[in-house]
């Protein structure tokens, strides 16, 4: 893999191979300074700002400057080209931008961007500043800039989104509005870029999971955004993003990606706790769920449903994730929970009885703004550089919510007391704190909350501090914690994800790639309105891909085909728990030969699915077109790789596929076959 540059230090074109990435151009990264007496007050930097451009390779590296012949003239002058050769041995590579003006200060800013190539071809890119200025302090910066990653509708771009962590899009095109995916929250920050079967892998593999955003734009415009640490303050200000970005040549699809993600984040501090199945504290009757029922109900009515649930469901454990439990509504009197509702304890304790598992929600990250303790807790909620303390409203009919601050004591404080109380007094096996895994980290300008004022990477530090205390009570017991999302940086403070955005063709099983076997995803969403041959099929692939199926209000109790349906996946999934439940998702089947397709309708669902009122508009529909045969290859904890397999189709099928870890060109690899009755799901072992 090649960066090559001009003399401006512009990135000409990133070339894998004989494959050309990122030929837009431009500025290779922006900044914005704030001035230390108001932080309102701001002003851009761009690297073509610099009055003078260096580049130079470290003394006694591999790595050397190489010219050749002039290119034609970029943006109004005639540059040449450099390239970074690597020579199999780590080498580094510095670019220098030089006395860049900061307001009416003259030359009090140098720039400088490594870029060290490691042996596996692989580089690691960073951003620095030496910043001189009495006045102006470093905010955020904006790096890399890789202009046009591929052409428009060229290629292949596997982008962050979505409660699987990254969606696939097919020759994208040009968008008009940007995409832009905060973290940490629900996805990774890793995208990948393919022309054919030639990929850029592009990540911000950051250690302390700081605050950062991914955003891509126009014709594959992709950057990173970091607000800093310290931001605009002169002197105490972090010199620059503090994290690098990895670039790396990829041979494949989005698979190769996922396997590079794996092998970083599992070294990462959020994975220390290591897999399920070897961590003796796991409640691993979680992991062992296979479906989900999500209500909004007073103890009396959860206790009819709850009883239901068992009738139709009799043969595996249930969860049940209960809203209402409380003394008042959604989305109000948060934190406020107690008194419970009468019967509470009493139903928490039948379902226990009955192999079910109720799970109370309450919300880890918001204090509603009209209660009585909120002047109280005022001060410890997110503070905007502007001053003003960060509030979101989620309905009409709700009030304002604070989103409070995770490294704030006193927060920390209310959060282990009211989740001991659900413990202790209901007697709950399990506990649901929404939103940690999914609303983003966000910076914060207070100065007394116990870290760096603007990003960093205290957001992780802070709900570590916090949910530990929580996390180690819960399991001690045998009870067993969640959150909301996919969030990696709460991996080990939490026991597993529930995922409740409707799907979209796009999706791919990325997160479960990357985790699979050191958490639980639960959660398949799906409008219960859709015809059963498209819920089968969502249901289906939801359930190969890992996932615990449900979150489905009540009434799928009241449709036996969709019933029917959910009851064989998950007898399906109880057979293969050493895969499904403790094992790592490898691949997908393959053919060798094309398949019988068929398209599908999902159906969207309410916007605010949280309230009985037909008033609500559906979101979107979607089509899709699957084989009629899906399959996905798993390890399991035993180290088996197994093929697990589903038939669609109301016919049978037989199909002919590549064994796993095959070449995608099928004409490489022997072939196999597998015939499968109509809606049968198979495992085969695989041949050694």
């Amino acid at each position: 893999m090649k960066p090559l540059f001009n003399d401006r230090n512009e990135l000409v074109e990133i070339r894998v191979g004989d494959v050309p990435f990122a030929t837009g151009g431009g500025d290779l990264w922006t900044a914005v300074f704030a001035a230390s007496n108001d932080l309102s007050h701001r002003i851009e930097v761009r690297a073509g700002d610099a009055a003078a451009f260096e580049r130079d390779g470290t003394p006694g590296s591999k790595t050397s400057l190489r010219r050749e012949a002039p290119l034609r003239p970029r943006s109004g002058h005639l540059c040449g080209k450099a390239a970074l050769n690597g020579g199999g041995a780590p080498a580094t590579t510095v670019l220098r931008w030089r006395d860049i003006p900061l307001g009416d200060e003259r030359g009090v800013l140098d720039a400088s961007v490594e870029i060290e190539t490691l042996s596996d071809g692989s580089q690691r890119w960073r951003l620095a500043f030496d910043n001189r200025s009495a006045t102006w302090g470093l905010f955020e910066t904006s790096f890399p800039r890789l202009n046009r990653v591929t052409r428009d509708g060229e290629g292949d771009a596997m982008l962050p989104g979505g409660d699987h962590g990254a969606r696939l899009y097919r020759s994208r095109r040009a968008q008009d509005k940007p995409l832009v995916v905060e973290y940490p929250a629900f996805t990774p920050m890793a995208s990948a870029f393919f022309i054919g079967e030639t990929g850029l892998y592009v990540a911000a593999e950051d250690p302390d999971a700081r605050i950062k955003s991914f955003r891509i734009e126009g014709e594959q415009c992709v950057s990173f955004s970091t607000p800093v640490e310290g931001a605009g303050r002169p002197g105490l200000a972090a010199e620059g993003p503090r994290h690098s970005v990895t670039l790396a040549p990829l041979s494949g699809d989005w698979w190769d990606a996922a396997r590079r993600y794996r092998a970083f984040a599992l070294k990462q501090k959020w994975a220390a706790r290591g897999p399920i199945r070897e961590c003796p504290d796991y409640p691993r009757r979680f992991c062992e769920i296979p479906l989900w029922i999500n209500i909004h109900a007073y103890p009396e009515e959860a206790e009819r449903i709850r009883r239901r649930v068992k009738a139709v469901f009799p043969d595996f454990p249930t969860g049940i994730h209960w809203h209402l439990w409380q003394h008042s509504g959604h989305d109000v009197n948060y934190p406020e929970y107690f008194p419970e509702q009468k019967g509470t304890a009493e139903v928490m304790a039948a379902a226990k009885a009955d192999n079910q598992e109720m799970l109370p929600y309450a919300n880890g990250r918001l204090w509603s703004v009209s209660t009585s303790g909120y002047e109280m807790a005022r001060p410890f909620a997110v503070k905007r550089a502007d001053g003003s303390r960060m509030e979101e409203t989620y309905a009409p009919t709700t009030p304002p919510l604070a989103v409070m601050c995770p490294c704030c004591e006193p927060w920390q404080r209310v959060i282990r007391r009211f989740t001991g109380r659900i413990l202790d007094e209901l007697g709950a096996g399990s506990l649901f704190l929404d939103q940690i895994g999914a609303a983003p980290g966000v910076p914060c300008f207070d100065p007394s909350h116990n870290h760096p004022v603007g990003g960093g990477g205290w957001w992780y530090d802070g709900y570590d501090r916090l949910l530990d205390p929580i996390h180690r009570k819960a399991n001690a017991r045998g009870a067993f914690l969640t959150t909301e999302g996919a969030a990696e940086f709460c991996l080990g403070m939490v026991d597993g994800y529930m995922q409740l955005t409707m799907r979209t063709p796009q999706d791919i099983p990325f997160a479960n790639a990357v985790y699979s076997g050191y958490t639980t995803f639960f959660c398949s969403p799906e409008n219960i309105d859709d015809e059963t041959p498209a819920f089968r099929a969502m249901q289906a692939r939801e359930l190969l891909w890992g996932n615990e199926l449900g979150w489905f209000l009540p009434e799928v109790l009241d449709r036996p085909d969709k019933c029917d349906v959910l009851r064989r996946l998950c007898v399906f999934r109880q057979e293969n728990l050493d895969a499904l439940a403790y094992g790592t998702l490898l691949d997908e089947l393959r053919f060798a030969e094309p398949v019988p397709e068929q398209t599908y309708k999902w159906l969207g669902r309410r916007q605010n699915f949280m309230l009985f009122t037909d008033a609500w508009a559906l979101t979107p529909s979607n089509s899709i077109t699957l084989p009629d045969v899906i399959g996905y290859w798993w390890r399991t904890d035993k180290g088996e790789t197994v093929l697990l397999a589903a038939n669609l189709a109301d016919e049978e099928r037989t199909v002919r596929y590549l064994p796993c870890g095959a070449s995608l060109r099928p004409e490489a690899s022997p072939h196999l076959t597998l015939t499968l009755a109509p809606h049968e799901l198979r495992r085969v072992v695989a041949q050694t």
